[in-house]
Order: C-alpha cells, then structure tokens, then sequence
C-alpha cells in the first residue's frame, strides 16, 4: 500500500510542477520567488520517473527559503508598510485591538528607547542597565540583580519566563474553570484544583471533563508517560516545524497562528508583549493559589466568596 501510494504522490506531482513551470515561464524577466521555484521545479523534474516524495517536500522547502526574509523587528526602527496581505484577524486587530493610538507605531511604544520604564516618569538613566536596550517584548529596565548581564543568560531566562508564563496561563484557568462550571463534587469529579489529582489514587479514579467513560485516569504513570508524549511532539513540532527565520519561541505559520496574527508585524509585536505581561500576571496569580490553597484548605473561589460575604 505504501508503495502505491507513493506511485500516486509522484504521478500527481508531475502535471502539478510541469503546470508550474508553463504559468510562471512568463515571470523569468523580472526575478521573483516564482521564477526561482520554476527554475528549481524545472531541474528536479527533468527525470520524472526518479521523482519521489522526498523530492517533492524538497523543493517546498527551497521555494519557501527562497521567499524574502520577513520584516525584523528592531527595537525602535521606524515602521514600514508591509507589503504582506493581512488576515481578517489580523486586520480587525489593527483596528480595534492596538492599545495605542492608530497613528501610533506600536513597535515604538514598546520596544526601544521610548518603551515605558519600570520605574515610570521618575526612571532616571542610571536605572536601567546599559545591556537591556528595549530589544524584547516586556523589557521594562529592570533586573536589580544582574542576572541577564550576560547574553547567554538572558536568552535563557527569557525563555524561561516565556514557556512559565504560557504554563501559568493554561494553569490559572484550569484551576478556575472546573470550579466555575460544577461547583459540586461527584464520584470521579472534584472541581477544586489542589484536590483533583489525588482523585487518581482513588477507587473511582479521575473522569477527564467530568464525563464518566470518556477518559478514566488510575495510574499516575500512565499520566506521566501520556504528557510527556503529548508534550515532546508538541515541543519537537515548534522547534522544527516553524517557518525558517521565524523565532522558535513565536514560531507562527499556519500549524501554530491560524487565525494569521504575525501576518502584520505591528500587531505581532504588540501581542508578543500582551502575552509575556498577561504570562507575569498568571504566574504571580499561580503563586497566590499556592498560598492560598495551603493556607485556607478550600478552594480560591469559595476564599472569594466568603470575603465578599464579609
């Protein structure tokens, strides 16, 4: 079956690559993308019969290389208009989900010299480190203790707070939204946060979303060994699957931004300092639902609500 199947691949990859090179021979007087994927196309395909898929996936990833290099995101550079065709999304987000005024470049605001200060208007320059030049989203001047002074270090806590960040979000939430849902407990679902994994070393064990059937969790290693998978191809995907030039850390395309956020770099640049203020946010929020938790012994919703009841 695999082999019939490669056959087919490669009989459907002839007429497609010969039609690419007869609509786009036009184009040769002006160098494009275009042209070099004809010129490209032309070469590989002069023995058909020796095409396979490797040589199809191939020539993908040379025309997409052979693209021009995205805009770089320079720490107050003026902006320029991209020539790029934005998504719906992204279009609707550039008119009503820019925090700053619509004249107003966001990668200025933000990045560079002109970025806000931790310290607000009474930043005198001595405060902020001559090594933090506003070149990453939510680089406020700050870091009493000196420990991004060398390069290597910053890139690794920067990557650090990012990756915790994202974790705190997804954490915060899913300590909240059980609760939020079905405040009761029932035999396989326990809405608190701090006592919904002990569930596994129960009888009834853990019912994934609260439906009895669906996923049914008794052995924590069987937990452990399933994330871990989950997590490696989901890692190994975003290191090596991101669109070439693109930061591994923000690795768009189509796999990982759908809706089409980082086809506008304002926007892009904007919402990389969204996430890593919300990701702060999520993760001093984290730390209070620790306390909290071992503190009171119930969960953070009935802490509010007790207090509001006072």
């Amino acid at each position: 079956m695999a082999a019939i199947a490669s056959m087919a691949l490669q009989g459907a990859a002839a007429p497609t690559a010969l039609g690419a090179v007869a609509s786009c021979k036009p184009l040769q007087k002006k160098p494009s993308s275009c042209s070099w994927i004809c010129r490209a196309v032309d070469e590989e395909i002069a023995d058909m019969s020796n095409v396979g898929l490797d040589d199809v996936f191939n020539l993908i990833q040379q025309a997409s290389s052979a693209d021009p290099e995205p805009e770089d995101l320079v720490a107050g550079s003026t902006a320029k208009k991209s020539s790029t065709t934005l998504s719906g999304a992204a279009e609707w987000y550039k008119v009503y989900g820019k925090s700053v005024a619509p004249s107003q470049d966001t990668r200025t605001a933000y990045y560079g010299p002109n970025r806000p200060l931790w310290k607000g208007p009474f930043t005198s320059p001595k405060d902020v480190p001559e090594y933090l030049k506003g070149e990453y989203p939510g680089d406020y001047g700050c870091d009493i203790f000196k420990l991004v002074r060398l390069p290597e270090n910053y890139a690794k806590l920067r990557s650090q707070e990012l990756m915790n960040g994202r974790w705190a979000m997804l954490g915060i939430t899913g300590c909240l939204v059980p609760e939020l849902i079905n405040s009761n407990p029932t035999p396989g679902f326990e809405p608190v946060w701090f006592k919904t994994g002990a569930q596994i070393f129960s009888e009834a064990g853990i019912d994934y979303l609260g439906v009895p059937g669906f996923i049914n969790a008794h052995s924590l290693v069987a937990v452990i060994v399933v994330q871990a998978l989950l997590m490696g191809v989901a890692e190994y995907a975003r290191i090596k699957l991101s669109p070439e030039g693109n930061d591994a850390f923000y690795p768009g395309g189509k796999a990982f931004d759908p809706l089409g956020f980082s086809s506008d770099p304002e926007s892009f640049a904007e919402l990389k300092v969204k996430e890593i203020k919300n990701g702060r946010l999520a993760m001093m929020a984290m730390a209070g639902l620790f306390a909290q938790g071992a503190v009171t012994g119930v969960s953070p919703l009935q802490n509010l609500h007790d207090f509001l009841k006072l």
